[in-house]
């Protein structure tokens, strides 16, 4: 049986039906899927990464489906937005300013009993909504039902002074949620949003539809220097775009600039909606 390491270290047995699954969220036809996993599977060994195998899988499925392979390194990309949550919480504000929101980050507020730091505060023709913003540095970390309890009892204290009231409260994961967490969510009224979740705006579809994707998708870029980009507050691929004067923090020559823009503009285009490759 061949296992892949995972981050730490961890090893598991390597899964087919997970790959094929992933595959087929990203949009993958049923035919692709099958010569990807057909091909990512012949060159597995013992012991390979589990980013070894996103990235023969992304590279097998680009040569297929440039708009899939782009939505299938989405959750790979918000993950390397970390280490701190900071480049998300900011990647989350924009999601909602692409649905016509005003956003302002880590607002304190009184509630009626103690005050709060809300990460995100979107308003939008009198609609009011608080978000909370759960990065986490591993893909497989599991919010479980204590996040919403805890939020749940924030927003109760939040509604109970005027500078609190608020229409919803959100809470956004680049992971997942236990059952437990989702069904607790769902009956007193929080909204939240992962990888396993339908709900805007954590959603592939909104980031497409918007052109929302992280620098950390591209592949033109050294870690590095999307690590600077970010730290730098420069977030998405567009912003290059309509600011390509945020590439000179990078030091490219005049070849590499061009190469990074046109990879922008390129992801763009493919991840319109209606756009096949």
């Amino acid at each position: 049986m061949i296992e892949v390491r995972k981050r730490g270290g961890v090893r598991e047995p390597f899964s087919e039906e997970k790959l094929r699954r992933s595959l087929q969220r990203a949009g993958a036809s049923d035919a692709q899927v099958e010569e990807v996993v057909e091909e990512v599977t012949r060159r597995m060994y013992d012991g390979i990464t589990t980013f070894k195998v996103y990235r023969m899988a992304r590279q097998a499925l680009k040569r297929r489906s440039k708009r899939a392979s782009l939505t299938y390194s989405l959750k790979r990309a918000l993950l390397d937005l970390g280490p701190t949550g900071y480049p998300f919480e900011q990647f989350c504000g924009r999601l909602f300013e692409a649905m016509g929101y005003c956003v302002r980050y880590n607002q304190t507020i009184a509630g009626r009993c103690v005050t709060h730091e809300v990460d995100l505060i979107a308003e939008k023709n009198g609609e009011r909504l608080f978000a909370e913003c759960k990065f986490h540095n591993n893909v497989s970390h599991k919010n479980d039902v204590k996040i919403p309890l805890y939020i749940q009892g924030r927003a109760q204290d939040l509604a109970g002074s005027e500078d609190g009231s608020h229409h919803a409260f959100w809470i956004l994961t680049n992971t997942i949620f236990s059952e437990d967490a989702l069904r607790y969510g769902e009956c007193v009224g929080l909204i939240l949003a992962g990888h396993n979740t339908d709900h805007f705006p954590l959603t592939r579809e909104l980031i497409n539809r918007h052109g929302l994707h992280p620098v950390t998708c591209m592949t033109r870029l050294k870690v590095g220097q999307k690590r600077i980009l970010i730290d730098n507050n420069v977030i998405l691929c567009r912003e290059l775009l309509e600011k390509p004067e945020h590439l000179d923090l990078l030091g490219l020559t005049d070849k590499q600039r061009e190469q990074v823009l046109n990879e922008a503009r390129d992801i763009l285009e493919c991840a319109r909606v209606g756009k096949h490759p």
